[in-house]
């Protein structure tokens, strides 16, 4: 729950941690978001992945998984509000701009950049803690 608890005071809205675990979709591009993907509760016990976006098909036992291209339309309608970011780098801002187009407040950043936003929208910049479960 650290996470969540970390955003929440990073936010100025009102959407304040309630100690439940909060929906989240998880976008991801790349060797370790395909990897992650495929791991039952890779993001720890604050969130419950309800989707995933890849740019390509990844086979998942645990999680949903659509291509990137349905994100603006899925997210909005799933009513998320919190997203697990795992791009290259040099994708990340422009990643970070498309979901908050789609209405996502919260950004838990594993790109290893760093991301600017409005003050309404809480980034929290960490590396992944789950790569020591990765096989």
């Amino acid at each position: 729950m650290e996470i969540l608890e970390r955003i929440s005071r990073v936010r100025n809205g009102a959407l304040a941690f309630t100690g439940e675990p909060e929906d989240a979709v998880f976008v991801c591009r790349g060797v370790l978001g395909e990897t992650l993907v495929r791991q039952p509760d890779f993001a720890g016990n604050a969130v419950k992945i309800i989707a995933a976006f890849s740019e390509k098909p990844i086979q998942s036992d645990h999680y949903e998984v659509f291509e990137l291209e349905k994100m603006g339309n899925l997210i909005p309608r799933l009513a998320v509000k919190t997203a697990i970011l795992c791009v290259p780098h040099k994708e990340a801002a422009a990643m970070a701009e498309q979901l908050i187009r789609g209405g996502i407040t919260r950004i838990l950043n594993w790109s290893g950049a760093f991301i600017v936003a409005d003050p309404g929208i809480a980034v929290l910049c960490e590396e992944p803690p789950a790569a020591d479960r990765v096989n």
